[in-house]
């Protein structure tokens, strides 16, 4: 337990020094793997609206085929641990009776650990191990992930919302250096054909100084949460934000700008006493086989440009 406090007390430190969100939450998974002695361990973080349990970081390879599936508040052996707020540890995950089967499992779970990241005592996520054996984790573990999401919970937060208010990408976003491989300039003629939309997302209304910089921050934090681990939300320009959805197709893409759309409509904005009611418009659209990165989003700021023109608060293709 000794070595286990030494290897907290490194992590804790590091999660201090410059990083990324995206990369204190790796290595947050990482570390966690490492004291646990257990070849999987992931972090997932809520949505804005509390609504879903968003993949963030992972050590060691999926279980899912779709490892970025959501998981709701309540259900399963995730959901439970978000609802109660308390940590869970089972021998045999697959034998518990709150554990959910999902038809993309690729392996059996095992033993399973989850425990909350609780700030102010809210839950902003769940942290969770798995192994392979049954009966893997003990009481000294549970007390070990208890410990280490205790003391990087705030680390995490504070690093989410720092981000967040200068227009970077949130947790579970792609990091801006990997754009690049998600959103080639080009297609490869070799690569594998998979959907690829984008989504310009404007505020309608205009806003200066520091009440804009203020709105803007908090449409951007609302946004990013709402997105799933491995697209990218972007600054671009003073009140435009680029929207990236690898493996989205048109209907999925405009289902997503949809979303945020309702959701920004229906919050009231509190910035230095005043209260302000925000709308956006959104233009989407889906990459074509021959497109590069520029004509596409030139076909979103059109597409957000009638949006707009046809009396905003509204999606258009």
């Amino acid at each position: 337990m000794h070595a286990g406090i030494q290897a907290l007390t490194a992590l804790v430190s590091d999660l201090g020094r410059e990083l990324s969100l995206e990369e204190r939450l790796q290595l947050l998974a990482d570390r966690t793997a490492l004291m646990l002695e257990t070849p999987r361990a992931s972090v997932r973080v809520f949505n804005a609206e509390r609504t879903a349990l968003l993949a963030a970081a992972r050590a060691g390879r999926a279980i899912h085929q779709n490892p970025y599936q959501p998981f709701q508040p309540g259900a399963g052996l995730l959901g439970w641990i978000a609802e109660h707020k308390k940590p869970l540890r089972t021998p045999d995950a697959e034998a518990d009776p709150r554990y959910i089967p999902r038809p993309d499992m690729t392996t059996k779970l095992g033993s399973f650990l989850g425990v909350p990241l609780l700030h102010h005592s809210v839950c902003i996520g769940v942290m969770s191990a798995t192994n392979p054996r049954v009966d893997a984790f003990s009481s000294e573990h549970e007390q070990m992930l208890v410990l280490i999401a205790g003391m990087c919970a705030p680390h995490l937060e504070l690093a989410r919302l720092h981000a967040l208010g200068n227009g970077a990408p949130g947790a579970g976003q792609l990091a801006r250096r990997g754009v690049d491989p998600a959103f080639p300039e080009v297609i490869a003629r070799d690569s594998t054909l998979r959907p690829l939309s984008v989504a310009l997302v404007s505020i309608d209304q205009q806003h200066t100084g520091t009440l804009g910089h203020e709105v803007m921050r908090r449409i951007t934090l609302l946004l990013a949460s709402m997105l799933r681990s491995g697209d990218a939300v972007l600054r671009d320009g003073a009140s435009d934000l680029l929207v990236i959805l690898p493996a989205a197709d048109l209907g999925q893409a405009r289902r997503v700008a949809e979303r945020v759309r309702a959701a920004v409509e229906a919050r009231t904005l509190t910035v230095a006493g005043e209260s302000v009611r925000v709308t956006v418009s959104a233009g989407v659209a889906e990459r074509g086989l021959t497109e590069t990165r520029e004509e596409l989003i030139v076909r979103a700021r059109a597409a957000m440009a009638a949006a707009q023109a046809a009396g905003r608060n509204r999606v258009e293709s």
